[in-house]
């Protein structure tokens, strides 16, 4: 069995996906853009993050499109879609963009369809 959730394609064709995330006080819709140059799971801004409860795991150093490499905080989080939950290490950022990297992908173990002739996207994510 495998569930489908579907994205959109913005007119820069950039792709976007709206995922659950879940922390020890709350949860929140977030739609992230698909970065395949970003190999963690899951960045979101502070402001989103807070509210969440989520538990501090540590930090990773990452090298920056722009060839920067900074330290962020890493924090234990579940993401949820549908009857799939996934527990993984989220990096929270001071602001900007939410990013879906793909580890969060390779954990899932999901299959992305990009259709540029179309505009959709779609992440299909196989169920036990």
């Amino acid at each position: 069995m495998t569930v489908e959730l579907t994205g959109r394609m913005d007119e820069h064709g950039r792709i976007w996906l709206t995922v659950t995330v879940r922390g020890n006080r709350g949860e929140a819709e977030i739609e992230a853009l698909i970065d395949t140059g970003f190999s963690q799971s899951l960045a979101i801004p502070v402001g989103v993050a807070a509210p969440l409860g989520l538990e501090l795991t540590g930090s990773v150093s990452l090298e920056l499109a722009d060839g920067r490499e900074l330290v962020f905080f890493t924090f234990a989080a579940t993401v949820v879609i549908d009857t799939i939950e996934a527990p993984i290490d989220i990096i929270v950022t001071e602001r900007g963009t939410p990013l879906m990297g793909t580890a969060l992908l390779q954990t899932l173990e999901g299959h992305l369809s990009v259709r540029f002739d179309e505009g959709t996207v779609t992440l299909s994510v196989p169920s036990s």
